[in-house]
């Protein structure tokens, strides 16, 4: 059995589900607008710190930071911005400030970190659903890493990093909702040209039985 492409049947066939693949791509739309818009508002507030290059004499008790910290991965010449990372990901760190927040009166609020690394430091991006917060959060955590550092004393260097743009007042977060409309409908042509190659495939073969 052959089967043998015709690109013109299938321009005839965009010609025959040209109605239903546009409604589908409006519905896409549609309800992509009205789910990005209904999604709580989201705040950012980033700092940005300068690191040193390396470790001196690398980390002391490398065994036991570990276990201490909830991680693996440390060991001596790590650097500076690994530690950093590895701090931030750590159950030290996720627990001080949940700590924090509850302090604050603040504990069900949600919150995500993203650390990015930059030339000579890092930019720690803070996000969550209050814009003060994200601030306070931000700049919580700078001071839990040299508390953190002071305490287990991973590195001579005090403080461990050093601010160069400290953390400000939560900026709203763009909800791209043009973006995301434009994805759906991608996604909803997509399918639906699926669906028509896949069925009328189908259907050739079928018929050529």
């Amino acid at each position: 059995m052959e089967y043998e492409f015709n690109i013109l049947y299938y321009i005839n066939m965009y010609k025959k589900w040209w109605k239903t693949i546009v409604k589908l791509m409006v519905i896409a739309i549609f309800f992509t607008v009205i789910f990005s818009l209904l999604v709580p508002e989201s705040y950012v507030s980033k700092v940005t710190v300068i690191s040193a290059d390396s470790i001196d004499g690398g980390v002391s008790s490398t065994s036991s930071l570990s276990r201490f910290l909830g991680i693996t991965g440390i060991s001596k010449g790590t650097s500076y911005s690994d530690i950093i990372f590895v701090l931030l990901k750590s159950n030290r760190m996720a627990k001080d400030i949940k700590n924090f927040l509850e302090f604050n009166k603040q504990p069900e609020l949600k919150y995500k970190i993203n650390t990015r690394e930059i030339i000579a430091g890092l930019e720690i991006e803070v996000k969550s659903g209050n814009p003060a917060f994200t601030e306070k959060i931000a700049n919580y955590i700078i001071q839990n890493l040299d508390r953190i550092n002071s305490e287990l004393n991973i590195t001579s260097a005090k403080p461990m990093v050093k601010v160069l743009d400290p953390a400000s007042y939560g900026e709203k977060e763009s909800r791209q909702v043009v973006r995301k409309a434009f994805i759906a409908c991608l996604f909803a042509f997509l399918l639906v040209s699926f669906y028509i190659f896949f069925s009328n495939y189908l259907k050739k073969i079928e018929s050529s039985q």
